[in-house]
Parts: C-alpha cells; sequence; structure tokens
C-alpha cells in the first residue's frame, strides 16, 4: 500500500480542511501549498487503521489539518506526502460551493 489521502469530493474555500493519510512507511511529511505559497498545517497520528488485525501491523493512519482561506478560490491545492520510499503528489482545484 505504502501511502494514501483521502479527500472530499469538493475542496471548499473557509474552512479548516482535514484529510486521512494511511502510511505503512512511517510517519508523512506533508507539504500543502496554494499556489506557490505553502500553508500552514499539522500530522496527527491517530493508530492503526480498524481494518488491521494484526497488532504489529506497520499500517498507521494521520490526520492532516490546516484552513483554506476565503481567497483560494480558483486556485489549486497541491498536498505533497513523502513516507520511507514512497510519495504522492496531487492537485485538487478549490471552488466556493
Amino acid at each position: 500500500m505504502a501511502i494514501s489521502v483521502s479527500y472530499p469530493d469538493k475542496i471548499l474555500a473557509g474552512l479548516n480542511q482535514s484529510y486521512t493519510v494511511v502510511s505503512d512507511e512511517g510517519e508523512p511529511r506533508v507539504k500543502i501549498r496554494l499556489s506557490t505559497k505553502e500553508l500552514p498545517h499539522r500530522v496527527i497520528p491517530l493508530g492503526p487503521p480498524k481494518s488491521t488485525t494484526e497488532s504489529t501491523s506497520s499500517t498507521y493512519k494521520y490526520k492532516v489539518s490546516f484552513f483554506l482561506p476565503d481567497d483560494a478560490v480558483g486556485k489549486t491545492l497541491k498536498v505533497e506526502v513523502e513516507a520511507g520510499s514512497s510519495r504522492i503528489e496531487e492537485s485538487k482545484p478549490v471552488t466556493d460551493s
């Protein structure tokens, strides 16, 4: 599996955002960018996913939270997540509804 990120259907401006990251390669390093500006964020360890039956599993869930300002409408949100040798980079459009 390596890394996966769960996104909402729409990325809405002016709201606190919270995405779930699942990693089996340790705590992720995350960059959140709005166009070229990096947004402050927090990575919060949540524990193993409920679907994990083995207590020795290295898979772990994290919550990434940040605020997306009102002026983000029409811009692109870029999320970069790295853990171990795995990397995900995705871009999502920001809307107002």
